[in-house]
């Protein structure tokens, strides 16, 4: 787990400890009505995050790390550690930590970006 994960998730462990113990000192009617602010602010902050998520995206970028060997033996066989595409990536291509990818007796080996 990330260290923002793990922000997230004691935050998130420590809003509902604190409700928890305001509802135990409220009435049923008033623990009711705060239940219901509550709720529709919650409601609210998560369709702007999912909007803002929506919006800002990804930035497209296609991402290759530690990958295992690979082996071709024969003609027109392939070993791929990294990527292969069929025309081009949109938002760029990053490959780190691929591992050794051989080819014998005619085969083809990648161990980065190969654009078909």
């Amino acid at each position: 787990m990330s260290a923002r994960q793990r922000l997230v998730a004691g935050l998130t462990g420590l809003a509902v400890a604190v409700l928890a113990g305001v509802f135990c000192f409220l009435s049923w009617d008033r623990a009711n009505q705060v239940a219901g602010i509550v709720s529709a602010l919650v409601g609210v902050v998560a369709l702007g995050t999912g909007v803002l998520a929506l919006i800002s995206g990804r930035d497209g970028a296609v991402r290759v790390a530690n990958t295992g060997p690979a082996t071709a033996v024969g003609v027109g066989s392939q070993a791929n550690t990294g990527l292969s595409v069929h025309g081009s990536v949109n938002g760029g291509v990053e490959v780190h930590g691929t591992a050794e990818a051989r080819a014998e007796n005619g085969g083809r080996a990648n161990t980065g970006y190969d654009q078909l």
